[in-house]
């Protein structure tokens, strides 16, 4: 009788143990969820029809060493290209295989000197990038070992990079760290520039992942600790810490999966009918070599393009995997995105400031002319200047503060960035509000000459900054209800003064609308919060007209930019309480589109101050948050296209 209750209650205890631990592994993963669920901007690509795909596994060997391969992998990148779909290439930068004799075959694009099919794969490569075709790092080799293991995880795309088993050094950060430096600098030798991380078979460690995101701003892989990578790409409004500090990540995943038969393919389209998630898939581009042919010119022979063979579809009626998707997609509505459609920027660097240093301090401007901008920072006796270096990888060191003039300015004095000479640096301007006083400090070779009086300008002007207008840059402000124009020309300033009703309470916001070859400028309504634009025409302004769907609310910021690089300006408003940035593209006649999905949540906090520049000198304008509490600016970049 001992025995069978003695065997009773162990098996109770075991039912109530494993009732413990599946109570203690809910709770754990509803934590885990609950610390990245932000309650703004969740699902950003729910209800939309957004799709995404991307190529996977493509490097310079395996089903891709030979002429012959690189000729049909673009015969599907040109069909790609031809149905006007957004894609994206996940390259292994090294390829490493042991053969059946058991030689290795290795081939890679960082080669010191490459052989006639990497040359081909790097070309291949640039001409994706040129055309708008986005890359990423797929690991660096996608394989660990050295000789033959289980499951042939020496070879690249079958093996696993991270958390191999047998291999504990394969979980270290510093292997990870050294893994995707690799191949950061495999795509800087070649002028590629990789926009996400995706580790071989979303294989990692949670510490790994934490220096892949030190590194670069996207992982383009699910993220197994938030349910949301079920449906959506998820947000992380944290800090990484390897190397440099940084903040912010995303992380966007493949819900939709990939396809390995006909089955496979029917699934998936059977699924997109009824679902309202991102739609997002990843397909490995060999498996429509099947389905093509060679070009075969009159003489027999056959075509050759770029030292490559020419393929084309066969002319059979038989669908191709990708093409049944394709028009599948296409039938239900869907529309192809790529990563800078639905994160319209991508986290990047932070910059340390100086302590005690206010927002009004900054001023962010191309000083040095290289083409990128530099912070500027004023502070009591002093202007420096923090040259800015905002390519990957993200957490590269902070290069040391210089200091560009010893000068003391007033409390009154105004001080700004702008080229005032027109010689492709940014000078230093001086306002002082009570006497109207106006100095500059011409940036020359890493300084800021000694200060320059240029004129006087009417006091107690508001808004006072840079414009852009026919006659050259020069100024702009707004005092007692006319709006003033100063231009800068042969050592002296012009003034021009046009009588406005401009609301005085109002800051003034500058731009360029799409067909003018003259600036405007915006302001928005104390009234309602809504926003209006006017411009110059001859000698007066022309009634200002309300830009449709932008408004704000009492907490929002206004920044204006040139996102997606077009030439005109577009508007962003920050909400820095909850971290979301909705940014809004200038579409003509006063019609401001919004962007396809908004950003963040990111920098968010209250207090943050938004600024709008080129960080990097791509022609298109960033975003960043400056935190006075921790004096720290928060980098965004735009790769976004019209």
């Amino acid at each position: 009788m001992k025995i069978r209750r003695l065997k009773c209650l162990k098996k109770r205890n075991r039912k109530l143990i494993f009732f413990i631990v599946m109570f203690l592994f809910l709770l754990t993963s509803l934590s885990i969820y609950i610390t990245t669920f932000t309650g703004e901007n969740i699902y950003p690509n729910s209800n939309k029809r957004h799709a995404m795909l991307r190529l996977e596994d493509v490097g310079p060997g395996g089903e891709y060493n030979s002429l012959e391969a690189l000729g049909k992998l673009k015969a599907v990148i040109q069909y790609i290209e031809s149905e006007n779909i957004a894609f994206h290439i996940a390259v292994i930068p090294r390829r490493m295989d042991l053969g059946e004799e058991g030689t290795w075959n290795e081939r890679g694009i960082d080669d010191p000197d490459p052989d006639s099919v990497s040359r081909s794969f790097i070309k291949l490569l640039k001409e994706v990038q040129q055309q708008g075709g986005i890359l990423g790092m797929h690991g660096y080799s996608h394989q660990y070992g050295d000789s033959a293991m289980e499951g042939n995880n020496q070879n690249s795309g079958t093996g696993s990079e991270f958390k191999v088993n047998g291999a504990p050094e394969t979980k270290a950060v510093s292997y990870a760290a050294e893994r995707i430096t690799n191949s950061l600098e495999a795509f800087a030798k070649n002028d590629l520039q990789p926009a996400f991380w995706e580790s071989p078979h979303y294989q990692d460690t949670r510490d790994q992942e934490k220096v892949f995101r030190s590194f670069i701003g996207i992982l383009y892989q699910p993220d197994y600790y938030s349910l949301r990578s079920f449906k959506d790409i998820n947000a992380h409004d944290t800090i990484n810490s390897y190397g440099q500090e940084s903040l912010g990540s995303f992380y966007v995943p493949a819900p939709l999966g990939y396809i390995s038969d006909q089955k496979s393919v029917d699934k998936m389209l059977s699924k997109i009918e009824r679902s309202d998630d991102l739609a997002s898939l990843y397909y490995h581009p060999f498996m429509e070599f099947p389905y093509l042919e060679k070009e075969v010119l009159a003489d027999g022979k056959t075509k050759i393009e770029d030292g490559l063979p020419v393929y084309k579809y066969k002319e059979n009626g038989e669908s191709s995997y990708l093409r049944q998707l394709v028009e599948g997609f296409k039938q239900e509505g869907y529309q192809w995105m790529t990563l800078h459609d639905i994160i319209p920027f991508t986290p990047a660097h932070r910059v340390k400031i100086p302590l005690d240093v206010k927002a009004e301090q900054i001023m962010i401007g191309n000083v040095k002319g290289h083409g990128n901008a530099d912070i500027v920072v004023r502070e009591k006796h002093r202007i420096v200047v923090i040259p800015g270096t905002y390519t990957l990888p993200r957490n590269r060191p902070q290069k040391a503060t210089e200091i560009w003039l010893k000068e003391s300015f007033s409390s009154e004095e105004q001080v700004m960035l702008t080229d005032l000479n027109n010689d492709g640096k940014q000078d230093l301007l001086a306002y002082n509000q009570k006497n109207g006083d106006i100095r500059a400090s011409w940036a020359g070779d890493e300084m800021f000459l000694n200060p320059t009086r240029l004129g006087k300008l009417p006091s107690n002007l508001n808004s006072l900054k840079p414009f852009q207008s026919q006659k050259g840059n020069g100024l702009i402000a707004y005092g007692d209800g006319q709006i003033i124009y100063i231009y800068y020309s042969d050592n002296h300033l012009d003034i021009e003064r046009i009588n406005s009703s401009f609301p005085i309470n109002n800051g003034l916001y500058l731009g360029k609308s799409q067909g003018s070859t003259q600036g405007e400028f915006l302001y928005v309504s104390s009234d309602n919060q809504e926003v209006f634009s006017l411009q110059k025409l001859g000698k007066r302004l022309t009634t200002p007209q309300k830009i449709k769907g932008v408004s704000l609310n009492d907490e929002d910021q206004l920044l204006a930019g040139d996102w997606n690089g077009d030439g005109t300006t577009d508007l962003m408003i920050y909400t820095a309480e909850t971290g979301v940035w909705r940014g809004y593209v200038n579409g003509g006649s006063n019609q401001y589109d919004p962007l396809k999905n908004s950003f963040g949540p990111w920098a968010q906090g209250e207090g943050r101050i938004g600024f709008a520049a080129d960080f990097d000198g791509n022609g298109k304008t960033d975003v960043a948050s400056f935190d006075e509490v921790k004096n720290v600016l928060d980098i965004a970049l735009s790769y976004q296209t019209p």
